[in-house]
């Protein structure tokens, strides 16, 4: 099978040409349409200079445009790159630089970032794609369609070949490029339309951001896949995200625990009509179980996952049926993946025991741009070593318990932050929690938490401790506690506590 991710499209106008595809605010393409787009921007693209292997980038919120780079530059071949837009021009024009991007597409809320980037980084085409949340159809993005072909344009790829380029974080330092290849991300298509219930008639919302994997990749590729329908939206709003999913008859939803979280204090407020929803699915950080609860007792199906940039997404799944007898594992592999749990020197630990999840499965990142010995060191012994510390029960369903680098040792016990902070999240008044270890003259480390409550809600550091005290062991609970407006976090929604410990005093991975 030598047909890549842009060949979807192609293949999508053919079976199912009258189909709803993309819903962008008020724009609409059938798959028809769409593909006709994504052929004009290929064309535009090629007739622009750019070759297969090239990266092409983007500044870009969600909607039709980052729709279509994904599989315009896909059916030339090239590699597409989009960047988060909440990074700064130094930290955008280091991704540039380290990837050899040389076009870029940006809407105007980005206009100063790429004004930014054109007096550090050589581009040689910029397209201005007008405003994300009027969508723009005067925009120079049109303009650039217009004038190309609409020729049908699938340059031959392997499966191995490279489709998108996304860049980590950087919590651990330096941003790396993970190469994920067509295969990859057919591979995540499979594993993930097998345990999720998305189908030709799936209408689903694509508003996590799709500068990251997860956005991309764990609902919105798989609809797109399967003939169904996308509706997009520029930002998080919980309540414009219910609106959306009354009018639109939302059939999924991806948001992460955060985004959930606001979701549930919009429900409490007022009533939204649901019926149409066949799943909800979690995932990119521990979500708190009274999330979870709470919409079960509702007759919502919630499915948790564990995934990650370098697996494409997909690794675990925790299926609704399993959510109450398993509540707190994220699940058991996809159907072609494997995980294992072991210890420094990479040997299993055994059922119950905590050590480091590695796994690995034809979704798995090719490397990382242009780093053969990061490549070398997370994929040793062929397995990717994801760094985040968990264990396996008797029947094999996996449980996370945090970021290897996030652990405290207190005292010489290790305090996982993630078991503290679903303790924590059970007090009524907590909003959202991050526990970070901080020096303490005794024990060298202590947890610290910082907490936001909720709107009205008050809480006391002496409330915290007497709450944990209940359900922690007395070295698991913090005997600091931060009260904040709100917590740092990364574009993709997890809570920054590199950040966190910057602030508070706490312990960096080099300190340890």
């Amino acid at each position: 099978m030598d047909q890549g991710l842009g060949y979807w499209a192609t293949k999508r106008a053919m079976i199912s040409g009258d189909r709803l595809a993309i819903v962008d605010r008020h724009l609409r393409f059938t798959y028809r349409e769409f593909n006709d787009r994504c052929n004009r921007l290929a064309n535009a693209l090629r007739d622009s200079g750019v070759r297969p292997g090239d990266r092409v980038c983007s500044l870009l919120q969600n909607g039709h445009a980052q729709l279509e780079l994904i599989f315009a530059v896909a059916k030339l071949g090239a590699i597409f790159l989009p960047i988060n837009f909440r990074l700064t021009v130094p930290e955008i024009e280091y991704i540039i630089q380290d990837s050899g991007a040389r076009t870029l597409f940006y809407h105007a809320e980005f206009k100063h970032l790429a004004e930014g980037l054109q007096h550090g980084v050589h581009l040689d085409t910029i397209v201005y794609c007008g405003r994300s949340n009027s969508c723009d159809d005067e925009a120079e993005y049109e303009t650039f369609l217009a004038k190309a072909a609409n020729t049908e344009i699938n340059a031959h790829v392997s499966q191995d070949d490279v489709a998108l380029l996304m860049y980590t974080s950087g919590t651990t330092g330096r941003p790396k490029g993970a190469m994920l290849t067509h295969a990859a991300h057919t591979w995540n298509v499979f594993h993930t339309t097998q345990r999720l219930p998305i189908h030709a008639g799936s209408v689903s919302l694509g508003v996590a951001p799709m500068f990251h994997i997860g956005g991309t990749s764990v609902i919105v590729l798989p609809t797109l896949f399967q003939g169904g329908t996308v509706v997009t939206m520029p930002a998080f709003d919980a309540r414009a995200v219910l609106e959306a999913t009354q009018r639109e008859r939302i059939t999924g939803l991806f948001c992460v625990p955060s985004m959930w979280q606001m979701i549930v204090e919009e429900l409490e407020k007022q009533p939204y009509d649901l019926s149409s929803v066949e799943f909800l699915m979690t995932g990119a950080a521990p979500t708190p179980l009274k999330i979870l609860k709470y919409f079960q007792e509702r007759g919502l199906s919630i499915y948790e996952g564990f995934g990650m940039t370098e697996m494409a997404p997909l690794v675990t799944i925790l299926d609704k049926w399993d959510c109450e007898r398993k509540n707190g594992s994220v699940g058991y592999p996809a159907f072609f993946v494997d995980v294992r749990v072991v210890d420094e020197e990479d040997r299993d630990v055994g059922p119950n025991k905590v050590g480091e999840v590695i796994c690995r499965g034809p979704n798995m990142l090719k490397g990382y741009w242009n780093k053969p010995e990061a490549t070398e060191e997370a994929l040793r012994g062929g397995w990717y070593h994801s760094g985040d510390l968990g264990y396996l029960d008797d029947e094999g369903f996996l449980y996370i318990v945090d970021r290897k680098k996030d652990m405290i040792i207190s005292g010489g016990e290790n305090v996982y932050p993630a078991e503290v902070e679903q303790a924590i999240y059970q007090h009524p008044a907590v909003a959202e929690v991050a526990v970070i270890g901080i020096p303490h003259e005794k024990w060298q480390e202590g947890p610290a938490a910082i907490i936001v409550t909720k709107p009205g809600a008050s809480m006391t550091e002496a409330d915290l401790i007497g709450h944990c005290n209940e359900r922690l062991a007395r070295f698991k609970v913090p005997k600091t506690a931060y009260f904040v407006k709100e917590l740092p976090k990364s574009g993709a929604g997890k809570i920054l506590k590199t950040e966190l410990r910057k602030m508070y005093g706490g312990y960096t991975a080099s300190d340890k």
